[in-house]
């Protein structure tokens, strides 16, 4: 049976790292096809601060809504460094997801893209923003509150995808 540094040839790859990424392709269906990103800022203190949003895609720009007195919000007004992860898999073996870090920044002042990102936000989660299952009194106060929208510039994505642990192993297991 070969050792992991003969698999990791097998990869044309060093052997340093146990993570097989994704092409870039797959990597961003991968994050089209998710609903939730946890994105992390960093606040005040230096310490990151991270928050699950719902996000669309839109060209190589990642989009979000907030209310502008979210701390996420305030965080990225000081500091624009952000770092978004989606992800999935239980067993280990199954284990994939794409980290990106890049840059936020508010566009609420460009009135097209505003529309744009909220009508493909509207489309994306139309089956699952059942705001009108909460209390009259959180609609009122937190239904109706102003969203800014932000854009997230990636400057570096990274992805790992364990299936293709088990696809490698039984692609090296049909050669011997």
């Amino acid at each position: 049976m070969k050792n992991s540094f003969a698999t990791a040839e097998a990869l044309g790859r060093s052997g340093r790292s146990q993570y097989i990424p994704m092409t870039p392709s797959e990597a961003w269906s991968f994050v089209e096809s998710h609903v939730t990103a946890i994105l992390s800022t960093i606040d005040s203190h230096g310490f990151p601060h991270a928050t699950p949003v719902w996000y669309v895609v839109i060209g190589d720009k990642i989009y979000f809504r907030a209310q502008p007195y979210k701390k996420k919000v305030r965080n990225i007004m000081k500091k624009p460094q952000v770092c978004a992860v989606m992800e999935d898999g239980k067993h280990y073996t199954e284990l994939r997801g794409v980290m990106i870090q890049g840059l936020a920044k508010i566009v609420d002042d460009d009135k097209l893209k505003r529309e744009q990102v909220f009508s493909v936000l509207a489309k994306k989660y139309a089956n699952l923003r059942d705001t009108n299952r909460m209390p009259a009194v959180w609609r009122e106060k937190y239904g109706r509150k102003h969203r800014v929208v932000i854009e997230v510039t990636p400057t570096k994505i990274a992805s790992w995808d364990n299936r293709k642990w088990l696809q490698l192993n039984r692609d090296i297991q049909r050669i011997e």
